[in-house]
């Protein structure tokens, strides 16, 4: 009986050592996307339908990632080493993406050109694209069900943390340059990773040890037609007679269309120039979303503990109210501090959201084998809305005004709302295995 105690006893500090994987992607996207939007808008400046192309060039890592990361959440599912199936590709991807991270402030103006700037973008949107999913599907592995809604917290919060060094790497630019401050992401991104791998060994996990096991007892090589297809379980998805994984797939959807398009544009809102609002400084305006990250990180593992109160649906609807009536505030008062206010509601909103939204969908995952297949489903639909919301919404900014950046975001966001009535299911559930283990400890009595 203590042995099951401490099986199921929560291991925060592992967790966030796991959370360590996202953590490169937080700093790395964050300054990515205060940064470069910045110098696409300077390459495109007086361009009619300037926020239409910069929203799509922004969108580029995500094009490659709506490809790349559902594969490569399904090819790790299927993946058996002794360094695990998860942790290899989070090493080749985390290297890759650290070197072509480091060289894309060799394409800023004004000693660099537009060529130079998208060859470095492209790489590295290829790099994250190859282990982002890995590095979500990496903490389902080691945390039981009941346990996610936290985990998730801290995974989100460790990627927070990555933003806020990015958002303050931004203000500290115009001190000690673009280059340097690019370089020096990228060593933290080299750092985190080699502390990750010392860290953790994913053959500790659980649900690793388990399909081992299980395949060991099977006395047979996984054939082609076992293995998990992505395809396959989307058309199984369309076929479920209870909509709640397509419901809440949609939902994703929407929100992140909102969220994208707003991070992609915002620092342009919030600085000097023909599409700024609040005339504040480059460097400040890329370290205001700090005001977001910030009060996303100290909400984030409260809100996982009330979601085991009121539920994980309840919580994402809470955190959409939040965020839309936060932002027609700051559409209807663009001054500097309503905006900062604004921010701080904006990013509590997001933690109520972010925290329990992939969850609803592990939860949905019809086996523990199929965990990296529905990462990266959500990531498939997360992303594809990362593709077009910087357009959308930089095209909704061309026809409306730079003004209207905020109602531009929160249309989706009440679509969001919407979709998130239709989703039945995605609360705590035993997984396969716990049903087993129980089934196995009835049958010893």
């Amino acid at each position: 009986m203590a042995e099951s105690k401490s099986e199921e006893k929560f291991d925060i500090k592992h967790t966030f050592l796991i959370g360590l994987a996202f953590f490169t992607t937080g700093i790395s996207w964050s300054l990515y996307n205060t940064r470069v939007n910045q110098q696409l808008d300077d390459y495109f400046a007086g361009f009619v339908l300037a926020g239409l192309v910069v929203g799509i060039l922004m969108a580029l890592d995500n094009m490659l990632g709506v490809i790349i990361q559902p594969i490569m959440g399904t090819v790790s599912d299927n993946t058996r080493s002794k360094y695990g199936r998860r942790i290899p590709y989070i090493i080749v991807g985390v290297i890759c993406s650290a070197i072509f991270f480091a060289l894309i402030p060799t394409g800023f103006l004004p000693t660099g050109n537009l060529p130079t700037l998208l060859i470095w973008m492209f790489l590295f949107s290829l790099s994250m694209g190859f282990y982002r999913s890995q590095a979500v599907a990496l903490m389902p592995d080691f945390v039981k069900p009941q346990h996610r809604s936290k985990a998730n917290a801290i995974i989100n919060i460790m990627g927070g943390v990555g933003a806020i060094v990015a958002y303050t790497m931004g203000l500290i630019s115009g001190t000690i340059g673009l280059p340097l401050t690019f370089i020096i992401a990228s060593i933290i991104m080299v750092v985190a990773l080699i502390v990750l791998v010392l860290a953790v060994k994913e053959n500790d996990a659980y649900s690793y040890k388990l399909l081992l096991e299980a395949e060991a007892k099977e006395g047979k090589i996984k054939s082609q037609k076992d293995k998990v297809g992505l395809i396959a379980s989307f058309k199984d998805i369309l076929n479920e007679e209870d909509k709640s994984t397509l419901f809440i797939l949609f939902a994703i959807f929407a929100w992140f269309i909102g969220y994208q398009g707003l991070e992609s544009f915002f620092s342009i809102y919030a600085a000097t120039g023909p599409n700024g609002i609040l005339n504040q400084t480059d460097a400040f305006a890329s370290f205001m979303f700090n005001f977001v990250a910030l009060p996303f990180i100290i909400a984030a593992f409260p809100l996982s503990l009330l979601a085991s109160r009121i539920g994980r649906k309840r919580c994402i609807q809470i955190g959409l109210i939040i965020m839309i009536l936060s932002m027609l505030t700051g559409f209807l008062i663009q001054t500097l501090t309503v905006t900062m206010i604004v921010l701080v509601l904006f990013g509590i909103g997001w933690a109520f959201v972010n925290v329990n939204s992939i969850v609803i969908v592990w939860e949905l995952a019809p086996s523990v084998k199929k965990i990296g297949t529905y990462t990266g489903l959500y990531y498939f639909f997360s992303v594809l809305a990362a593709v077009i919301g910087p357009g959308i919404v930089g095209g909704l900014r061309d026809l409306f005004g730079p003004g209207s950046l905020l109602l531009d975001g929160l249309i989706f966001f009440v679509i969001a709302f919407v979709l998130v009535f239709f989703v039945k299911r995605g609360e705590v559930e035993l997984s396969d295995e716990e049903k087993l283990a129980k089934k196995k400890a009835i049958q010893d009595l």
